[in-house]
């Protein structure tokens, strides 16, 4: 079995364009050897947001503070084991503990396409998580294969078959005043099913290449070398560019490893409390998931305030330069950060409840509120060039 981060980088030839550049960690170097990549998120993050060349976003000490003293224990953990329990809810009927972990593991893999929300609840009256659990859970119901080889077989034509979305808009004239001959251009959602596929078919192929038959096979293998969160998410980012969410900003490394994190978490509550390899003892250590929602939830409560440039341009609803969002998703993890520190200390009145208060159950928070029918109104980060979140 060879190791996928050593193989060499043709894995991009001949994948869709959209995907490639959507990459946009691929050039970004990895944080050095046996470093713990949880805690290279929560030190990148910090170091960028503390320097004193960044002024896009601040964070908020007071309002940390200030946030957790009025804090809603009983929603928290209400809105924390609903999302907790989403890996054990799937109406569906698997024939293996791996083949369930293998769906799990794609679904977060695709936790892509935010960017796109205003175009897909035009297009399909649902907004992109929907749109990848709808499209994952077609696959599975049609018995699609999902391992390495499946991947790489699937078509632009199965990707907008199953997640509904549209490789075209509507028909037009090639000759105005004339409907002899008509042409269609392309959907404005085409660049996310270019995403998509690109996704599935770059790690097909490199789970092909390094010996594994499916992501299932790759997640159980690494768990069994060393059953923790920090293991797994080091070989999900080297292994696959679709995951290695990273970016270089005015020289510095910014790790935020999402959909990774994601997967690790997810496969911990499903699975770690029958099989102990998917125990993992240092969960509490990930850092927030954080996508176009969590930052929006943090600007809103007061815990991260964006320069007046960033803060106009997410009120219009415009996207956002790759620059704009690092900086924006990382300051959500440094102040999560300060949230977790106070709600944790002596100072704070906050008595303990049944869930631990640290950023992957903050983050989790504040991803279900940011559904609550008062705050779906506000604008979320906008970024299409991205196949990170």
């Amino acid at each position: 079995m060879s190791i996928i981060s050593e193989i060499s980088g043709d894995g991009d030839s001949q994948l869709p364009l959209a995907w490639t550049t959507a990459c946009t960690g691929n050039g970004v170097s990895l944080p050095p050897a046996k470093s713990n990549y949880l805690y290279s998120v929560r030190e990148s993050t910090a170091k960028f947001i503390g320097s004193a060349r960044q002024t896009a976003v601040a964070i908020s000490p007071d309002g940390a503070k200030n946030y957790m003293d009025h804090f809603d224990m009983k929603k928290f953990e209400k809105y924390v084991k609903h999302i907790n329990s989403w890996t054990h809810q799937f109406p569906l009927v698997f024939d293996s503990m791996a083949l369930e972990l293998n769906l799990i593991a794609l679904l977060d893999l695709l936790q892509l396409g935010s960017g796109f929300r205003k175009e897909l609840h035009a297009a399909a009256g649902r907004g992109a998580s929907d749109t990848i659990r709808f499209g994952c859970i077609s696959l599975h119901i049609s018995q699609t294969a999902l391992d390495a080889k499946g991947l790489q077989a699937l078509t632009l034509g199965d990707v907008s078959q199953h997640f509904g979305i549209p490789l075209f808009g509507e028909e037009r004239p090639m000759v105005e005043g004339s409907s002899a001959v008509m042409v269609s251009q392309a959907s404005l959602l085409r660049p996310l099913a270019e995403i998509i596929l690109g996704c599935l078919h770059d790690t097909g192929k490199r789970l092909e290449q390094g010996g594994f038959a499916s992501l299932a096979d790759f997640i159980i293998k690494m768990c069994s070398e060393l059953p923790t969160a920090a293991h797994l998410v080091e070989k999900l980012v080297s292994a696959f560019p679709s995951l290695r969410d990273a970016a270089e900003i005015d020289g510095q490394q910014v790790y935020l490893f999402k959909k990774a994190q994601l997967i690790a978490y997810d496969v911990c509550q499903r699975f770690g409390k029958s099989d102990p390899k998917f125990a993992f003892p240092d969960i509490g250590d990930m850092t927030l998931f954080v996508d176009n929602v969590v930052p929006a939830m943090m600007q809103h409560h007061g815990l991260i305030v964006p320069s007046d440039a960033i803060a106009a341009k997410i009120k219009a609803g415009q996207e956002l330069t790759l620059a704009e969002t690092t900086a924006m998703r990382a300051a959500s993890i440094a102040a999560a950060q300060l949230v977790v520190d106070y709600a944790n200390s002596a100072e704070s009145a906050l008595k303990p409840g049944d869930i631990a208060i640290n950023q992957a159950t903050l983050g989790n928070y504040w991803w279900h509120e940011g559904k609550d029918p008062e705050l779906r109104v506000l604008q979320r980060l906008v970024c299409k060039n991205t196949v990170y979140f």
